[in-house]
């Protein structure tokens, strides 16, 4: 608290010493040129609203927010003091700083020191660390969720969040979760989180030097959770869904190294893994108790595997990235990549590594993408599959993706048209796909009791940025739909849907000015029948525009293999 009041106390010092320092010559390029010092500047989210009339409420907001320390942001620079500068490491310095979560805005900028070399500027302006949210309904119990944290907790870009939710007849849900993106003043990112749930649960704890750039040499990962957890299979014929338990034990340790220049790289690399599934047996009916019933159809339906795996990881791409303004924020900066990556991933079990199952594994995952600042296509491809030496049966089959055009006419308005697709066949787990999921589903359709193994979602958004807000925040209004439909194959209950189509109104908001965070309130309307759906549904989200191209749905997600990373270029999956 006292060291931000300083910090606000000494702005006016900061802003005269940056315009003197801006009156020097920039270099760019700066290739071949010795960094002589690196000056880093961090500010809070409101630093743009201090001389204006509402400077004295910027700077109380203000200071309750820990500024990004200038260690944290030292961290993820590619130029170092004494070495040579590139125009290469200054533009990922600056990508890179730009897809930390709790930066809204970076800026590297390189000067001359009038001593034959330069001097390096890093400006940063944070977001929005305060996190919360409260769950409340109309009926008794009125208060059933809480959630608290802090996205930059003391400014050492520390994530921090806490949660409850009312357990209607069982249990509490109680959770938390940790992640450190600057862990010991380096690149490595720690995160561990425990869920006990109102049934089930799960842990898990990483540390993983994630592949960030071309620059670097070697990216590694060391993993280890367990959880259990509950799938409802739906069915329009009852509002009791029968629900089947499976458990998940994983570890993994492995390693990336880099072949090639900058944009034309090579990836190989080793992993043991360890994945350990089990399936309940018996189904159960899950309301304020939980009791046995009977069903053949899911009675020893699932079997579950143990493969202890020797993997090889290997991966090509030939990429650049595009700054953009306003696609998946309101009105932030976000970096989007041109060009064609491929990755993949071929596991064999090995007895000795403790397996029970004798299997060979496979997932892959392929990106294209290309466009301008006004217009922008991109398509994403994960896949992965199992293979039972001893059955010779493929199983464990999962396919999900999602192809997307975004189209600025103007630098107010912007158009998204997008496909996600799903699919999911011979599971060895539980396994169900929804109209209902939060994230792959229909808005509209959450109370949806239509269920199978394959989905496809179309959406259509129309957005429109009105203005800034007394410079604290910008909001805007869209208008949506999502047109989606659900197909068995093969799973409990499953069956082949109508066309679903929800449309509806969105309330936009981003804090500060410039945030990649999109807050965003959705009134959806279903525009077609479905029994049990209501009238409409009303949606508070968040999306991150320093996230991957594609999040996989919930549903689709649970179902893969813990061990797999989706992205050989991002790995671990973020």
């Amino acid at each position: 608290m006292g060291l931000t009041a300083a910090c606000i106390l000494l702005l006016p010092l900061a802003q005269t010493r940056a315009a003197a320092q801006d009156t020097a010559r920039v270099i760019s390029p700066c290739d071949g040129l010795q960094v002589s010092a690196i000056e880093i500047r961090p500010q809070v989210p409101y630093y743009a609203g201090y001389t204006g009339q509402w400077g004295p409420l910027a700077r109380a907001a203000a200071s309750v927010h820990a500024t990004t320390r200038p260690q944290v942001i030292r961290s993820f620079l590619a130029l170092h003091v004494g070495q040579p500068c590139t125009e290469v490491r200054r533009e990922e310095s600056e990508r890179i700083l730009r897809a930390q979560p709790f930066l809204s805005e970076a800026r590297v900028t390189v000067f001359d020191d009038h001593m034959g070399g330069v001097r390096v500027d890093v400006f940063t302006a944070d977001e929005i660390s305060v996190l919360g949210a409260v769950a409340a309904r109309s009926e008794a119990p009125h208060f059933v969720g809480l959630r608290l944290g802090d996205a930059n907790l003391g400014g050492e870009g520390v994530r921090v969040v806490g949660e409850w939710a009312e357990g209607f007849g069982l249990r509490d849900h109680f959770g938390g979760r940790i992640t450190d993106y600057a862990f010991a003043n380096h690149p490595y990112q720690l995160s561990v989180q425990g869920n006990r749930d109102q049934l089930g649960g799960d842990w898990s704890a990483t540390l993983v030097h994630p592949f960030l750039t071309d620059l670097q040499r070697f990216g590694w990962i060391v993993e280890a959770g367990e959880l259990r957890s509950y799938v409802s299979f739906l069915t329009p014929m009852s509002m009791e869904s029968p629900t089947l338990d499976f458990s998940r034990h994983y570890a993994q340790v492995g390693a990336l190294a880099r072949l090639g220049r900058p944009g034309h790289v090579s990836l190989f690399g080793l992993s043991v893994s360890d994945e350990n599934e089990t399936s309940g047996s018996h189904p159960l009916l899950v309301g304020d108790s939980v009791v046995s019933v009977s069903d053949p159809s899911l009675v020893s339906r699932y079997s579950g595997f143990r493969a202890a795996r020797l993997n090889l990881l290997f991966g090509v791409r030939d990429v650049s990235f595009r700054r953009v303004r306003g696609f998946d924020a309101l009105n932030g900066e976000q970096d989007v990549l041109e060009g064609v990556q491929f990755g993949t991933l071929i596991g064999h079990s090995v007895e000795a590594f403790g397996a029970t199952s004798q299997d060979e594994f496979l997932a892959s995952t392929v990106y294209a993408g290309g466009g301008s600042g006004r217009s922008y296509v991109g398509v994403v491809a994960e896949s992965q599959a199992r293979h039972d030496v001893r059955s010779n049966q493929w199983d464990d089959i999962l396919v999900g993706g999602r192809a997307a055009w975004y189209w600025k006419p103007a630098m107010a308005h912007t158009v998204i048209v997008s496909e996600e697709y799903s699919l999911g066949l011979a599971q060895a787990l539980p396994f169900e796909l929804t109209l209902s999921d939060f994230r792959g589903g229909v808005r509209g359709y959450h109370p949806s009791l239509v269920g199978g193994g394959e989905r496809s979602v179309t959406r259509f958004e129309e957005r429109w940025l009105i203005g800034p807000v007394k410079e604290f925040g910008e909001i805007g209004v869209a208008a949506f739909s999502d047109v989606g439909r659900i197909w068995a194959e093969g799973v409990p209950y499953g069956l082949n849907s109508p066309t679903a189509v929800g449309v509806g109104l969105s309330l936009l908001a981003a804090v500060p000015i410039h945030s990649k965070r999109l807050w965003r309130v959705d009134f959806a309307v279903p525009a077609t029948h479905e029994p049990n759906v209501g009238r409409y549904e009303i949606r508070f989200s968040t999306t991150d525009a320093s996230g991957r191209f594609y999040i996989e749905p919930h549903d689709l997600a649970r179902a893969r293999e813990r061990t797999v990373p989706t992205s050989i270029f991002e790995y671990p999956p973020q």
